[in-house]
């Protein structure tokens, strides 16, 4: 390529629709070697410094050379992303209707994005009591310095620059010391003095074992740093620095596998599976296995094959509580050839592991949905874990689906990728039926001979409170003490953090509300404290009314806090909670679960992430305390989520050689969801969702649009969703419906109104292709916002 010609396209780091294109800057000479696609590097914008990535290095351009901009710097030669994975930057920027700037921070290293800053500095030095440089946040607080340092620009004195921040994640080195070649006439010789003898230990373990942390030869020599430095002085030692990596791992304690039959079925799928493999090209698979049918081993097989391939695997789930157990499975077949990777992780620790990652080091990675962004070369496989789960889905910023992304990532790879879930997700099972390319794959029976599990439903309404607790009723309670008399563990499930969901006056009726959120207070009983589960707002807990003034307040709800206490008070074991309030530290899940697994009998009393995945052999008993919570909720995912979610759970219990048991406490024991789940039946269940859905023309018979106008003025934000409205028709067509403008099932979120237009389509490529354009042309008022979600979770 000619170097005296050569241009960039570069995208800048900005989140903003109206500039959501690359733009071409010259290259200059020196730098021509270090630019190429997927480096980062500083460019002039309008007047200030930005950083962009070049995603193109071409040797024309239509602008006008006297408009052309130089780049200004190359921060790092090294690639953040591939050719492949620029494909997939544009096809998720197009797809979830988000600027290239906003997707492309999902690749970069985690905690290693540059930044830059404005600073004053002197144009000409004089004599002038200013301390130079200066950052403009440091002069913001004085505005007198402010003032004056205009004048003296003006002058001609001084000057505003952009200096690199340096990256929030800081890597770690150490000194490494090693023999200097060129010295070793002195290694025996004058140099060293006849009772420098700790000089001379040192040398002579150096000699030895060769390059070494400088740390280390302090300590195996028991040499002072003095002796050490006078070697150094000397130059008969060299040191340089090397990166020393964290490490994080986890240290789970986990059964160690035993090297079983593969079933029939887990045959067939690792057939299937590497018949894909060999094929080199697309293709996709669904495992719908029931709980202990042995899909790990599956994937573990296929991650083998992939590597004696030359390959890398890339294996997901969906919640950071499953992470301990699957890595310690993985680690047991390939050791150090297997990493973890997700947001528990520290950001130092994270930043680390995305290069060790990008350098190799590693055969199969295991992590959460950010771990899709991970750059893994020479990828051969993508295994989805627990598929139906809607921790998949990213509900903030960039809103993708990690399942739609992978199969995205795959297509452009030719390469195979792997679902699995003993209750597939409705949409995806349909695609498996119906769509070329993707086949489904069934292990209908565990892959050990368990004796199985009994299930029972536990009808509420029929209770005599004043005889026995609606949360723990009398069946429960003599279940419980059954197990824990035998010496098992059981587990007890409850999808509902805190203590009670609301407090209420009973003189006046007041219940207190969170004031950005219009929403109920939880209240929580260890700090004592009412707190919004939407925006976090705290309140202090008063035992009187704050409207009234009586002492007369009651705790409405049961939350997971009140079953613990109840569980404390009536069981002499061991109770031991998970939820997101129990697992705000760092391995905190794993510490959890060794707990939990090292004491017997003991209770897991959990939310959701004990829901999945694990594996733990003498658990014999799964409680769950109330089914019906999320039947009601105002969106067409609650009985595919309430009929996963309990299967799940109770697919913890009776998974290796003793039986299981299941006690669902409801208020509906006929609801259909409750009776699916008890005759084992998901075909049943699949099938009656399928022709809900597709009556009222939901997913999988159309996809979803969901546009949200959010803004702290309650009348704003609904006049722009109706002007929003408007523009919508334009581009939707007879077979499309619009459904709104609405205020949104939670109104009021964090002081923002929010109203939403939703649009069902089955072109929605088409739709897509004009969305983005309506959305930046629309002139929404500036202190709104709009938030697209294409294929959401939850319509709430």
């Amino acid at each position: 390529m000619d170097r005296k010609n050569q241009y960039a396209e570069v995208i800048l780091s900005l989140e903003s629709l109206e500039l959501d294109h690359p733009f071409d800057y010259r290259i200059p000479h020196d730098m021509a070697d270090a630019v190429s696609l997927g480096c980062l590097v500083l460019v002039p914008f309008q007047s200030r410094l930005a950083t962009g990535y070049v995603v193109r290095v071409k040797t024309n351009t239509a602008i006008d050379q006297n408009q052309l901009k130089n780049i200004q710097q190359v921060v790092s030669g090294a690639p953040v992303f591939s050719r492949h994975t620029l494909n997939l930057i544009y096809w998720m920027s197009f797809y979830y209707v988000q600027p290239l700037g906003s997707v492309i921070k999902l690749f970069v290293p985690p905690g290693g994005n540059i930044r830059t800053e404005k600073i004053w500095v002197w144009r000409q030095k004089k004599e002038y009591d200013l301390p130079l440089p200066l950052s403009d946040k440091q002069i913001q607080k004085n505005p007198e310095l402010r003032e004056r340092l205009q004048t003296l620009k003006k002058e001609g004195v001084v000057k505003t620059a952009y200096r690199l921040l340096k990256p929030r994640a800081a890597l770690k080195y150490e000194q490494v010391v090693r023999l200097n070649p060129q010295m070793a006439y002195a290694v025996d010789g004058p140099m060293i003095p006849k009772k420098a003898y700790a000089q001379k230990k040192i040398v002579d373990f150096v000699r030895n074992k060769g390059p070494c942390l400088q740390k280390e030869v302090l300590h195996q020599t028991k040499t002072s740093r003095g002796s050490l430095q006078s070697l150094l002085d000397k130059k008969i030692l060299l040191t340089s620095k090397k990166r020393i990596e964290r490490g994080f791992q986890y240290d789970y304690d986990g059964p160690k596998q035993k090297k079983l039959t593969p079933t029939h079925a887990q045959k067939i799928c690792l057939q299937k599976i590497s018949e894909g493999l060999s094929s080199q090209k697309f293709c996709a698979f669904l495992i719908e296995g029931v709980a202990g049918s042995g899909k790990t081993k599956v994937y573990m097989d296929i991650c083998r094959k992939v590597m004696q391939k030359g390959k890398r695997a890339l294996v997901l789930t969906p919640e950071i509580s499953l992470t301990p157990q699957l890595y310690s499975r993985f680690y047991q077949q390939f050791h150090q050839d297997v990493c973890v990777y997700h947001s528990n992780m520290g950001t130092a620790e994270r930043y680390e592991r995305w290069l060790g990652i990008a350098e190799n080091r590693y055969q199969v990675v295991i992590g959460t949905r950010s771990a899709v962004f991970s750059p893994l070369k020479d990828l051969g496989i993508i295994i989805l874990d627990e598929e139906h789960d809607p921790s998949y889905k990213e509900n903030a910023k960039v809103r993708y689906n990690t399942g739609d992304v992978a199969l995205r990532l795959a297509k452009i790879l030719d390469i195979p990728v792997v679902f699995g879930s003993a209750t597939p997700s409705v949409s995806l099972k349909y695609k498996a039926e119906t769509q070329q390319h993707f086949q489904l794959l069934k292990m209908p029976q565990k892959a050990t001979d368990c004796p199985g599990i009994k299930k029972e439903a536990v009808h509420l309404g029929g209770l005599d409170t004043f005889k026995q607790s609606p949360i723990i009723s009398n069946r429960l309670h003599a279940a419980i003490q059954e197990e824990i008399d035998k010496k098992n563990k059981v587990i007890i499930f409850l999808n509902k953090r805190g203590y009670s969901h609301f407090v209420i006056c009973g003189s006046c009726g007041n219940v207190p509300k969170c004031s950005a959120c219009n929403l109920s207070f939880t209240y929580h009983i260890g700090p004592n404290m009412l707190r919004c589960h939407h925006c976090g707002r705290e309140s202090a807990f008063s035992k009187t009314c704050k409207k009234c003034g009586q002492a007369h307040i009651l705790l409405k709800g049961t939350g997971i806090q009140r079953v613990e206490r109840q569980l404390n008070m009536r069981f002499q074991v061991p109770v031991i909670r998970m939820d997101s309030d129990t697992t705000v530290k760092k391995k905190s899940h794993q510490n959890i679960l060794n707990r939990f697994m090292s004491l017997s009998p003991s209770i897991l009393l959990g939310t959701q992430m004990i829901a999945k995945g694990l594996d733990i052999g003498d658990v014999t008993l799964v409680g769950i305390i109330n089914s019906d919570s999320m039947l009601e909720l105002p969106d067409y995912h609650m009985y595919e989520r309430t009929y996963q979610l309990i299967c799940q759970v109770a697919g913890r219990a009776g998974r290796q050689n003793k039986p299981g048991r299941v006690l669902v406490q409801t208020y509906n024991p006929k609801h259909a969801v409750i009776q699916c789940f008890l005759e084992g039946d998901y075909q049943k269940f699949y099938h009656q969702e399928l022709q809900n859905r597709k009556e009222l023309s939901y997913p999988p018979y159309t996809n979803i649009i969901n546009i949200i106008v959010s803004g702290i003025h309650e009348e704003n934000v609904k006049k722009d969703c109706h002007t929003l409205f408007g523009h919508l028709q334009k581009i939707t067509k007879s077979g499309d419906r619009l459904l709104g403008p609405a205020p949104c099932p939670f109104y009021r979120i964090n002081r923002y109104y929010r109203w939403h237009v939703i649009i069902k389509t089955k072109t929605v490529y088409r739709i897509l292709a004009r969305l983005k354009k309506t959305i930046k042309n629309f002139g929404k008022q500036e202190q709104n916002k709009v938030i697209i979600d294409v294929d959401p979770s939850w319509i709430l």
